[in-house]
């Protein structure tokens, strides 16, 4: 058989872009409202229960006539899925992710509208994970429905919908590639992309990230003499300790600035605080919880370092100060070239969806990436999808209702280009 000439392989991926874009065009309404019925499925975490929002999706996809589908759970409650799309012969395997928990709702009083109402209003689409993703993974259950209907592409599409990410992923994409499930030659992850405005960038950069305790010792006894000796107040110097680093602790660090907007680490000190035993005990300990996001280039050993330098130079500053350093965990930060061809296949669909070129830039949160890619070793895009950063993890969550079918077009046309034969 003869190998198919560049003008017949360009010829068919034409035919197919044109016949995934008349199929998601047709469906646009139908995307939404299954975006709107995700986001009236809770799946908060914690505490953690994927099994509804899932079993929606599966039905979605066997309405849409997709029906090779495996749950992988860890644990019964919470299932991972994995949706296996083919072409026409072999080729390379595209993953499109996302996950299916969200945050906890937090105060409803906060909220205008109720958070599982998926209301739809003045062009916005309102609800808790309505960009923290549920309008990506419902842009992505129509991709896989448009691709298993065209011609023109080889290889597989996957779509990997992940349980726990808002936990840590220790049970949705951490697990599945500690056991092998994951395999592909690129993956998309489709967190919301936006910092001021939708479809900001690319962000070809995951942050790692750091997880500490610092834990400060005192003096324990009766409240009512401590006035008659010098004993040592563990929240005190917790206080002075969580100051200064809050202060100081950045120009401490040992990094390079990337050479994509020149991120810097991002530190959250104190972002859970004890101490104290009850009224009437002076404190004798004390603990507080803090998180640093990391750039390329930082390395768990070189941030436990810089950490543990910081820490001793301030007990030799104050004496009274007593403090241990316990790492809670670490990930490193992950990166995929600005010229990767998935990168590139993603410019030139949102280029013809948005009309404009979106350019590659650091993601300033830690994404599945750190496990498609940082584990499985899969060049990830760690986030491109619609919505805005900072509305994520908030009351009122919100994007514009056009962003699914946007997310729809620009997954569908980019797959179709990465993966044609």
């Amino acid at each position: 058989m003869s190998e198919e000439s560049p003008a017949e392989g360009s010829a068919a991926l034409a035919a197919a872009e044109q016949e995934v874009l008349t199929f998601l065009k047709a469906t646009s309404d139908d995307q939404l409202a299954f975006a709107r019925r995700l986001i009236a499925t809770p799946s908060p975490t914690p505490p953690g229960d994927e099994r509804a929002v899932a079993l929606l999706v599966q039905e979605k996809l066997e309405e849409l006539g997709v029906r090779d589908v495996t749950v992988l759970s860890a644990e019964p409650t919470r299932p991972n899925l994995v949706v296996r799309i083919p072409g026409q012969g072999p080729g390379k395997t595209l993953i499109l992710s996302g996950h299916l928990d969200t945050k906890p709702p937090g105060d409803l009083s906060r909220w205008r509208v109720y958070p599982y109402d998926g209301a739809v209003f003045g062009g916005v689409l309102h609800g808790l994970g309505s960009g923290d993703m549920k309008a990506a993974i419902a842009a992505m259950v129509y991709t896989g429905a448009a691709l298993s209907r065209v011609g023109g592409w080889a290889g597989e599409l996957d779509l990997v919908l992940t349980a726990d990410e808002e936990g840590g992923s220790t049970l949705g994409s951490k697990w599945l590639a500690e056991e092998g499930h994951l395999r592909a030659d690129a993956a998309i992850i489709g967190e919301p992309c936006g910092v001021t405005r939708e479809w900001e960038s690319i962000g070809v950069v995951c942050r790692g990230s750091a997880l500490f305790d610092i834990e400060v010792v005192g003096t324990q006894m009766h409240s009512s003499v401590s006035d008659r000796f010098s004993p040592v107040n563990a929240t005190v110097e917790m206080a002075w300790l969580i100051a200064k680093m809050h202060d100081e602790l950045l120009d401490h660090l040992t990094y390079r600035p990337h050479h994509l907007g020149s991120t810097r680490p991002t530190v959250n000190i104190g972002v859970m605080v004890e101490g104290g035993v009850f009224y009437g005990v002076y404190p004798g300990n004390a603990r507080f919880s803090s998180d640093i996001r990391l750039v390329p280039g930082m390395t768990c050993q070189s941030i436990t370092a810089d950490l543990q330098g910081f820490l001793d130079r301030a007990m030799a500053e104050n004496p009274r100060l007593d403090a241990t350093l316990k790492m809670v965990g670490c990930s490193e930060a992950t990166e995929i070239p600005s010229d990767h061809p998935v990168v590139t296949a993603l410019q030139h669909a949102s280029h013809q969806v948005l009309g404009q070129r979106v350019a590659p830039a650091v993601f300033p949160g830690a994404t599945d990436a750190l496990s498609f890619q940082g584990i499985a070793g899969i060049p990830t895009v760690a986030a491109f999808g619609p919505g805005l950063v900072p509305r994520a993890h908030a009351p009122n969550e919100r994007l514009a209702m056009y962003g699914v079918n946007q997310a729809a077009r620009i997954y569908a046309l980019a797959a179709l280009r990465y993966l044609a034969p």
